[in-house]
């Protein structure tokens, strides 16, 4: 009945077209070529080329704070990513202070969509303890300067031997594999990657 009333805007083309991620604009997505990892990753994948619409509908999740967008966003995600190979699920964590800004982390709402039957559980466990400058905004030799020892584990318990890092973003890979530096060290064997996204020229996110 509220959708009858206030029928939601496509966060891709802004358009009212009764969806979140209209039919048009997943039309347009245009899937990531396969890539080799970034150092300290065992592999990694990325569903989308991060451009047009699905640009927009990111952006507007992170910043216009949307959280609904993941929704459809995530399960975009979990239709390309297919049977998920490990013993559990990660989300890059938000440092507090951006969670608080931002209300929610997006990587942990798209990774929520992927909780399948069959699907490894998402846990937690990973934290950001040192507040970083936005990615986005760094040339790609000072990101990972930028996120050097941002990330440990503080779960009470070892984490599990194989992992995936679920992001929205993939760039030059300098997040994620602190990510995996802090994993490892706390006990993964293996630390792989999945992201809704990534530029072609890596100009685009973390």
């Amino acid at each position: 009945m509220i959708g009858w009333l206030f029928p939601d805007h496509c966060a891709g083309c802004g358009r009212l077209t009764g969806e979140l991620f209209c039919a048009d604009c997943r039309a347009r997505l245009r899937p990531y070529p396969p890539f080799p990892p970034p150092t300290g990753l065992t592999a990694a994948r990325v569903a989308f080329r991060y451009e047009g619409g699905l640009a927009h509908a990111i952006h507007r999740l992170k910043y216009g704070h949307r959280r609904r967008i993941a929704r459809p966003l995530g399960d975009l995600l979990a239709a390309v990513a297919g049977p998920l190979d490990a013993d559990a699920l990660i989300a890059v964590p938000l440092h507090p202070t951006r969670l608080r800004e931002r209300g929610f982390n997006q990587a942990a709402e798209l990774a929520a969509r992927l909780q399948r039957p069959g699907a490894p559980p998402l846990i937690d466990g990973l934290a950001r303890v040192r507040a970083t400058h936005q990615q986005a905004r760094l040339e790609a030799p000072a990101r990972t300067a930028n996120v050097a020892g941002a990330f440990v584990w503080i779960g009470s318990t070892p984490p599990p031997p194989r992992l995936i890092l679920i992001d929205d973003v993939l760039t030059t890979g300098a997040t994620l594999a602190a990510c995996a530096a802090a994993l490892r060290a706390a006990g993964a064997h293996t630390v792989s990657a999945l992201a809704l996204a990534r530029s072609v020229m890596d100009d685009a996110g973390g």
